[in-house]
């Protein structure tokens, strides 16, 4: 009976931990068993590989609060110094025996470990295409097919807090949240938000974001807590904008093809606002140098990103003194959050008492149950993309250039074309979703929603023109209504007067019913003060499009006589003012009644004194 209970020599893992038994003296047959206590339980589950073809294996443990601990042990740790290799085990909490012999004994075991088992090793999360197309959360891979061991499954290298997390049923996020969304443009589009960033690598749209901008307690904060729950736990999803750009880059890496929010712009640095605009946009990190001082890689992503805050990105940078650029406005794009209806950025209250009580609903709602819908859109496109890429690329694009050849304004510019590229990808996601089972809405309504927010953001930039060309005749236009009798030599009087860092010449041009200013300027001051900060040579030639500078023999300037200056090479803008509709008795009666009206010894403003004439 004895003889049965003793343990077998080797190695033995146990539920008290990893042991090794072996006899008190190895020369004696009939000498007893010792046991060695190495480490509490564990299990090498998996051979590792990574991209760079670098091997290790995957190791399992619960830590000290219980929690399940997966470990990536690359290949160098078993061949390199053991010490490091202790210190990583300890650091996630699996305390191994502290005496050498063990430790050594601990060392064979890991190094003889042969899994058959696979598993590819990730840095990042979200779409992965190769020999298999998977999408990578931390807890799981969807579009993984196969049993054999070389298929495997992916594992998340720097697993850190899932905020992928899952409440409750689909069905029940359709009872309580989703349904609400319909007739609410704002909260169509935010839950449609929540399947579009993993849809940036199937069509080939680059990343980008939507800024719900309004007052406060407008809502636009509760729309963000919708979109977060399509895909996990509201509180662990969204985000706040007070970060560096630097820190948000490994965010930006965690959260690649899923959810970020980004709440209340209103608290981040107004210097760093543009820059991590176009960082997140841009889909790529600052390259670094490591210890060796070789570079580093940078970090990358694919992202869409929901933003919410009652400034908007133009107004936040302008509080640094700086200017909202082209790329910036379309990286970022302002959508008001009043929807129009009076209550903010709902529409629809669906019988709720208030705007204020439909929000909290909403949110108690979104924080009750969430994650479910994202997890039933990734388990279907990405099975379906593994299967078939080429027709899943190719009928996800066409849903979004539908969108596009409808909505998109004739003769818009490239950035408007890109906005509407986005809300229609935004679009095509929430109609996918639909047409899945996974929102419970009508069909159409994801797209009504994204149309409702295209128009609204185009009204409120004013055109479909180049933004930059936009801005920079507004500031020509600017220049000449603050300093048009300051910095521009009057042209006639046969005494003008003196005028300081002069930019250009004026001249008054008079008909019977009409009294207008003509500018000339200097082609120097037109490239470094009307349009500075801007493509002058652009906005010249958009100028004359429109007619607001005249052409001369097909170039945008002309050599012309400037008074005593003589012939000199200007741009010569279009007639300037609104026409004079008073009769010449009615001109000079206005006049009088002005001079009437002035000091003894005052002289009337020089704009009025042409009039006489």
């Amino acid at each position: 009976m004895e003889e049965q209970n003793k343990p077998t020599l080797g190695y033995e893992m146990k539920k008290t931990g990893l042991f090794y038994h072996q006899k008190k003296k190895p020369d004696d047959e009939d000498a007893g068993v010792v046991s060695v206590w190495l480490s509490p339980p564990f299990a090498v589950k998996a051979r590792t590989r990574d991209k760079d073809g670098l091997w290790g294996k995957l190791l399992v443990w619960l830590d000290h609060d219980g929690h399940e601990v997966q470990w990536v042990m690359d290949a160098r740790l078993m061949g390199g110094d053991q010490r490091v290799l202790w210190q990583a085990l300890y650091e996630r909490g699996l305390e191994i025996t502290a005496k050498t012999e063990g430790r050594n004994l601990l060392h064979r075991y890991l190094v003889e470990q042969k899994p058959e088992k696979r598993a590819m090793v990730v840095s990042r999360l979200g779409w992965h295409v190769g020999e298999q197309t998977v999408f990578v959360l931390p807890d799981r891979a969807y579009g993984v097919t196969g049993d054999t061991p070389q298929s495997g499954e992916f594992i998340y290298r720097n697993k850190v807090h899932n905020p992928y997390s899952i409440q409750g049923s689909l069905e029940e996020w359709q009872e309580h949240v989703g349904r609400f969304c319909v007739g609410n443009s704002r909260l169509v589009l935010a839950a449609s938000f929540g399947f579009a960033s993993s849809l940036l690598l199937i069509v080939g749209e680059e990343s980008g974001g939507v800024h719900l901008q309004g007052s406060s307690r407008s809502g636009k904060s509760t729309a963000g807590v919708v979109a977060a729950s399509v895909g996990g736990m509201p509180k662990d999803i969204i985000l706040l904008w007070r970060a560096t750009a630097n820190g948000l880059e490994t965010t930006c890496e965690e959260r690649c093809d899923g959810l970020l929010i980004l709440d209340e712009i209103g608290q981040v640095d107004p210097k760093e606002a543009g820059e991590i605009a176009y960082m997140i946009a841009n889909g790529k990190g600052k390259k670094r140098a490591g210890r060796d001082a070789e570079g580093r890689e940078s970090k990358e992503w694919r992202l869409l990103f929901l933003s919410t805050g009652e400034l908007s990105l133009a107004d936040k940078m302008a509080e640094a003194g700086k200017k909202t650029r082209a790329g910036q406005e379309v990286r970022l794009l302002d959508v008001p959050a009043e929807a129009g209806a009076g209550m903010g950025i709902f529409e629809n209250l669906h019988g709720a008492d208030s705007p204020g009580a439909f929000a909290e609903q909403l949110r108690w709602a979104a924080s009750e149950t969430y994650g479910a819908p994202l997890r039933g859109f990734l388990d279907q496109i990405a099975r379906a993309f593994a299967d078939d890429p080429v027709g899943i690329r190719s009928a996800y694009r066409e849903m979004r250039d539908n969108f596009m050849r409808e909505n998109l304004p004739a003769g818009a510019s490239g950035q408007v074309r890109t906005a509407c590229g986005r809300f229609g990808l935004i679009a095509a996601a929430g109609e996918i979703a639909t047409g899945l089972g996974l929102t419970g809405w009508p069909e159409g309504e994801a797209e009504r929603g994204a149309l409702t927010c295209f128009k609204a953001w185009l009204e409120k930039r004013g055109t479909t023109g180049d933004h930059d060309i936009e801005k920079g005749i507004q500031q020509v236009i600017s220049y000449i209504e603050r300093h048009g009798s300051a910095r521009f030599e009057e042209l006639g009087p046969e005494y003008p007067v003196l005028v300081h860092n002069r930019v250009g010449f004026r001249k008054c041009i008079k008909t019977e019913d009409d009294v207008r200013w003509q500018y000339l300027v200097l082609p120097e001051a037109w490239r470094d003060e009307l349009c500075r900060g801007y493509d002058s040579k652009a906005i010249a030639s958009e100028m004359l499009k429109r007619g607001l500078l005249i052409a001369h023999q097909g170039r945008s300037t002309a050599v012309l006589r400037c008074g005593k200056e003589g012939r000199l090479r200007v741009y010569q803008l279009a007639m300037w003012g609104e026409p004079d509709k008073r009769t010449p008795a009615e001109r000079r009666q206005d006049f009088i009644e002005v001079m009437m009206e002035q000091p003894l010894g005052a002289t009337a403003a020089t704009e009025t004194q042409p009039l006489l004439n």
